[in-house]
């Protein structure tokens, strides 16, 4: 049951994502309850638990259950342990809560920076398989972090890529000096190094003053390819090449919801999973 306390944030999308992610936790922990290694659970930027959409009608709230209260109630197999991660104290204190309703569960809170908590976690994974949810709010995933996950080779990992964020740090038009040395810095460290300034190319529509103007494509698409081509450097065979695009109500792309799988012996299974659920959303 939804709590009485909640993040306000989203649209259809969430639900979008949050019925492929729960859909995903069930088909997992029932394709492994009789494996001899441990289950975990791992949402890194875990909210509150609770996620408010906005009033249906006047004076109406919209509650949705969010991504840690649904990893809680997976039945058939529970997982072992249940990790919530959450900077924000306001929604550390709601998952506290969580916690504290589900007494014989392996519930552990951890107030932290999402990239600073999984950057700190040892390499001792071998009783362990699980699943991964980095669902962020804007920017705040780290590259380092993405190379940190695909070494431990135990997490399948969701990830909420945040397209149109890029895309409004990156003007159309671009001289040298348009991209700031702060914005510069974060993509640097969104995509682990420069590849970002391939989306420019020299302007098809330059005046005498401009010669050295450059320009990108208005939309996300070249956003996503970089990262997508990151991903499967990265993760080779383990990366699923289909992803969801999450769009608003006026049918803006927001987010890419992409999967890599964790363990190389689990590729097979977990992708045809993953897959599945995608073609059946869109």
């Amino acid at each position: 049951m939804v709590g009485s306390t909640s993040n306000r944030f989203g649209g259809d999308w969430t639900e979008e994502k949050l019925r492929i992610l729960e859909s995903y936790l069930d088909a997992y922990t029932t394709a492994l309850k009789n494996q001899p290694f441990k289950l975990l659970y791992m949402d890194a930027f875990a909210g509150s638990g609770s996620i408010d959409l906005g009033p249906r009608e006047e004076e109406t709230k919209n509650l949705i259950e969010g991504s840690a209260q649904r990893a809680v109630t997976i039945t058939d197999k529970p997982f072992d342990r249940l990790v919530f991660v959450e900077k924000d104290s306001d929604r550390f204190r709601r998952l506290e809560r969580l916690r504290t309703v589900n007494p014989y569960r392996d519930i552990r809170v951890e107030r932290s920076d999402a990239n600073d908590y999984l950057e700190q976690l040892n390499e001792s994974w071998q009783q362990w398989r699980g699943v991964l949810f980095l669902d962020p709010f804007a920017t705040e995933v780290n590259w380092e972090t993405i190379e940190r996950i695909s070494g431990f080779n135990a997490l399948d990992t969701w990830l909420l890529f945040p397209a149109s964020s890029i895309a409004r740090i990156l003007p159309i038009s671009k001289r040298p000096e348009d991209v700031s040395e702060g914005w510069s810095i974060r993509l640097n460290k969104i995509f682990g190094d420069e590849s970002w300034r391939g989306l420019y190319s020299q302007s098809r529509q330059l005046s005498f003053l401009e010669g050295n103007r450059m320009e990108r494509d208005t939309g996300v698409e070249g956003i996503v390819t970089i990262y997508k081509r990151k991903l499967k450097g990265l993760f080779g065979e383990r990366f699923l090449d289909e992803s969801i695009t999450l769009k608003n109500s006026r049918n803006s792309p927001l987010f890419e919801f992409m999967f890599c799988v964790g363990s190389p012996s689990g590729i097979g299974p977990a992708k045809r999973i993953a897959r599945h659920l995608m073609r059946v959303s869109t």
